[in-house]
C-alpha cells in the first residue's frame, strides 16, 4: 500500500520556463545563443543545484567560456528564478492528499539562491512533511546518495512510496530503491499516476 508521495519541483509542482524567461530579453540571434549555451544548457547549470560553489565562483567559470558576454550573463543570471512559476494545481494538488492522509516529500535539484528566493512563492510547501533540496546536501539527482538521504531522513519505506518526477534519469534511480515512480509531463500525468495505485483527486479550481 502507498503511504507516501514524492514530488520534484521544476515542471512537476512549478514551471521551470527558462526558455520563456531568455526570450523574453529579446537578445540578438548570437547573444540568445551565447547565453543559452553557457548558462542554461551548460554543465554548469547542474553545479548551481549542487551548492558547492558560490554564485561568483560559478559565474566567473561560466563567464570565461563567453568572453565579451559577461555583463549580459550576469544580469540574466541574477533575474533567472523568476523563471520558475508555481502551477495553480499544486497548491490544493498536496492539500488533498494531505488530507487524505499521505506523507508529502520535496525531492528537488535546486540552487542556493534561486531556492531561498522563490520558497516564498511555493505555497505547496504547506502541505509537504519534509524536503530534501540539492544545494543543502551537496548531492544531484540521480546521484544515489541524494535519495538514500531522503529515505533515512523520513524514514521511508520505497516500496510505499511513489515519486513524480519529469526526467527519467531521475526516475530510473529512484526505481533502484525499489521507489514507484511517475513520469510527469502535466497536470493530467499526475492524475492518472495517482489513480494507478488507487488514490483519486478532485479536479483543480
Amino acid at each position: 500500500m502507498i503511504h507516501t508521495l514524492i514530488f520534484d519541483i521544476g515542471n512537476v509542482l512549478a514551471a521551470f520556463d527558462w526558455r520563456g524567461y531568455l526570450e523574453g530579453w529579446k537578445l540578438a540571434k548570437k547573444e540568445h545563443q551565447m547565453v543559452e549555451q553557457t548558462l542554461f544548457l551548460s554543465p554548469m547549470w547542474k553545479e548551481v543545484d549542487r551548492g558547492c560553489q558560490t554564485d561568483e565562483a560559478l559565474l566567473a567559470e561560466i563567464c570565461e567560456k563567453a568572453p565579451g558576454y559577461e555583463e549580459l550573463i550576469r544580469r540574466i543570471y541574477g533575474g533567472a528564478g523568476i523563471a520558475v512559476q508555481e502551477y495553480p494545481y499544486a497548491p490544493g494538488l498536496l492539500k488533498q492528499l494531505k488530507e487524505q492522509g499521505y506523507k508529502i516529500y520535496i525531492l528537488s535539484n535546486y540552487g542556493k539562491t534561486f531556492y531561498e528566493e522563490r520558497r516564498p512563492f511555493f505555497q505547496f510547501l504547506e502541505y509537504t512533511d519534509g524536503q530534501v533540496i540539492s544545494y543543502q546536501e551537496k548531492r544531484i539527482k540521480p546521484e544515489p546518495e541524494i535519495y538514500e538521504t531522503l529515505l533515512s531522513r523520513y524514514g521511508i519505506l520505497p516500496e510505499e512510496a511513489v515519486f513524480f518526477d519529469d526526467l527519467p534519469a531521475n526516475l530510473e534511480a529512484a526505481a533502484k530503491f525499489g521507489i514507484h515512480t511517475i513520469q510527469v509531463n502535466g497536470y493530467e500525468s499526475i492524475k492518472k499516476g495517482l489513480e494507478q495505485f488507487g488514490i483519486q483527486i478532485e479536479p483543480p479550481v
